[in-house]
């Protein structure tokens, strides 16, 4: 994985900046000749130096996880680009076939959608060819309906792209020929 150089150089100062007010601290608590060590000035200056020096590394880490979540995005975008140009089904003559789904979905995503419709009855919850995007099928008084979901990113969402639907759903109906 690549690494994101502000957050390499953030961190660099962070450990820099606690050891500099290590030894700052020492310097200055020994100057002072006729109290000998002199704890306060020792303290002030490492616990300063500790505090800074944490700030950065914490930055240095938020820098991190926000760049490992933006290559994720970009991966995932690259990745559902690639397969919407394969999904569809290959027609040769008669016999129609399909790609398989290479996903799992896992407990989690499955928890974020049963607490997206927690006030709907859930049916069935089907991955779909496209990574990250479900296919749930509920039930009202009405009658049975599905949603396309986005479990890709913190929560369940429904999908309100309706390119990205019909493409779900199309071969979601298309699945089991």
């Amino acid at each position: 994985m690549q690494e994101n150089v502000v957050a390499k150089i953030l961190f660099i100062i962070g450990i820099a900046e606690m050891v500099v007010g290590l030894l700052i601290g020492i310097i200055l608590a020994n100057a002072g000749y006729y109290n000998g060590f002199v704890w306060s000035t020792f303290l002030a200056w490492t616990i300063g130096g500790s505090v800074t020096g944490m700030l950065f590394i914490g930055f240095s880490e938020v820098i991190k996880l926000l760049h490992m979540i933006n290559r994720k995005i970009n991966a995932r975008e690259a990745t559902v680009g690639n397969n919407t140009a394969n999904y569809l089904d290959i027609f040769d003559g008669a016999k129609r076939t399909t790609k398989p789904v290479n996903w799992k979905l896992g407990e989690q995503d499955k928890e974020k959608i049963y607490d997206l419709y927690k006030q709907e009855k859930i049916i069935e919850i089907v991955p779909s060819i496209l990574e990250g995007y479900c296919l749930v099928k509920l039930e009202n008084e009405q009658g049975q309906f599905v949603r396309v979901v986005d479990v890709g990113g913190f929560g369940a969402e429904e999908v309100h792209d309706n390119e990205e639907k019909r493409k779900v759903i199309s071969w979601y109906n298309r699945k089991d020929d």
